[in-house]
């Protein structure tokens, strides 16, 4: 078969114009970073919040037949939650009944009245939280460096200031029995205004609104309680059009002073000695 001659496309060199936009000193490698990721606060970040009070805080438990049994905390998805409210009981995969269990989802999100401070324009933020890194194995003081006049150069990193949001969610506790359900509603009520979520990643601060007693007794024996909470948290995206969200930055390791002086020429002929009067042009030869 005839050989083609294939054409590379190759990369259009950039124009003066777009290098003149692009700041070099902000350039900064990221791959060979100690702490390689990116600050951000994402929606699931209050979920796995509410998740992580409730297992490993508030521990919710029951007595049956003289043992605790653990009452198990679930994120319901709108399919899930629309099945709860339509049948009234939350189900396994096999459709049996599990009891007792705590139900939660998120309803809505809304901004924060109480906090005015905003990233002004998502494009170009203008508002960022600036934190210095103690240390850096990139960037290590010996005693070399120091022979050599060098300073430990410090390591910036500058995070964009997130939106302050309010988040609202609602909850549904299954007893088998009346006492079951009113000691596990009082040990939730005791923590309202605490800051939920993992020591080690974040923490907001909560606010239970109220409990309703949904039980019913006709029909068919249901022990339920409903209640909502909010969230106090803010929202932040790892990057936002292309642009990461986090800057990395150092600050210089020499510092040289030097001194400039400036000198007024027309200040300086002005107060010199020179008469005016005595000065005459010099004679310039074939001048008629």
């Amino acid at each position: 078969m005839p050989s083609r001659n294939i054409e590379q496309k190759l990369p259009r060199p950039i124009e003066y114009t777009e290098k003149r936009k692009i700041n070099r000193s902000r350039e900064l490698r990221r791959d060979n970073d100690d702490y390689k990721k990116n600050y951000s606060i994402t929606l699931m970040d209050h979920d796995a919040a509410v998740m992580y009070y409730f297992n490993e805080v508030i521990r919710p438990a029951v007595e049956e037949n003289g043992n605790q049994v653990k009452v198990p905390i679930m994120y319901a998805n709108p399919e899930r939650w629309a099945s709860v409210r339509k049948s009234g009981w939350m189900v396994d995969r096999n459709k049996k009944r599990i009891i007792p269990v705590i139900a939660f989802r998120r309803v809505s999100i809304e901004k924060d009245p109480n906090y005015a401070i905003d990233k002004l324009d998502a494009n170009k933020p203008r508002i960022n939280y600036q934190f210095q890194k103690k240390y850096s194995i990139n960037n290590r003081y010996d005693l070399m460096s120091a022979m050599n006049g060098a300073q430990p150069s410090r390591e910036f990193h500058s995070v964009t200031m997130p939106d302050y949001m309010i988040m609202n969610y609602e909850a549904i506790v299954w007893t088998n029995f009346t006492d079951q359900m009113n000691k596990i509603i009082e040990k939730i009520n005791f923590a309202d205004g605490a800051y939920w979520g993992d020591p080690g990643k974040f923490k907001f601060r909560t606010s239970i609104d109220s409990f309703t007693d949904a039980s019913e007794y006709e029909t068919e024996r249901l022990i339920r309680t409903n209640f909502s909470f909010t969230f106090n948290g803010y929202l932040l995206p790892e990057e936002f059009n292309g642009v990461s969200n986090t800057q990395r930055g150092f600050s210089p390791k020499f510092l040289t002073n030097f001194s400039e002086t400036s000198t007024n020429l027309n200040q300086t002929l002005t107060n010199s000695d020179i008469n005016d009067n005595d000065y005459s042009p010099p004679s310039v030869e074939g001048q008629v």
